[in-house]
């Protein structure tokens, strides 16, 4: 294991994994484990994470979430406004979810192209509050509510939650493909 640290391509070879509180078995290891390997890794038995030469650098990053944001979640964000209508009766608690997921997983993926770093869903929330024009604050805010469990009122209709997350979806991703931080 240790001399495949950093590699982004490891073959057939299942690890142990641990993820969102379960332990799994995987062998596809993606650029974002092993920065956050790399930069933050505990180490509980073996060689400390400092000694391990990792063969990954912030390009690998960048080019890995650019791609991630292009795919991945534009389709989803093309699918959510497809389905915008149907969206608005689902149960407030689903809307939740899909409001959290897709504004805070891409408020990450923003953070990650500007400052070559990894960081929580919260903390991006928090970054984009600094860093992004006033009139996103409300879905983000939202976003983070839900989060954190707070269930302060901040749009009057679930309609209008869907349609803000999904234009300010179009407009992260638009914005993070104009800017030349790479």
């Amino acid at each position: 294991m240790r001399e495949d640290a950093g590699r982004l391509t490891l073959g057939n070879d299942n690890y142990l994994n641990y993820n969102s509180g379960k332990i799994s078995y995987r062998s596809d290891f993606d650029p974002i484990i092993w920065w956050i390997l790399k930069t933050r890794g505990i180490r509980i038995l073996g060689t400390e994470r400092h000694a391990l030469n990792f063969d990954i650098q912030s390009t690998h990053l960048l080019s890995y979430v650019n791609g991630n944001m292009n795919s991945y979640w534009a389709e989803r964000v093309k699918r959510m406004e497809n389905s915008s209508a149907e969206l608005s009766n689902f149960p407030a608690e689903d809307i939740d979810e899909e409001i959290e997921w897709a504004v805070l997983g891409l408020l990450r993926q923003f953070y990650t192209l500007k400052e070559h770093d990894i960081i929580s869903k919260l903390g991006a929330g928090e970054y984009a509050l600094l860093h992004l024009p006033v009139e996103w604050y409300p879905i983000i805010k939202e976003a983070m509510n839900i989060r954190k469990g707070e269930k302060e009122i901040i749009f009057t209709s679930d309609k209008e939650r869907i349609k803000m997350a999904i234009r300010f979806s179009k407009y992260i991703i638009h914005y993070c493909n104009e800017e030349k931080w790479q």
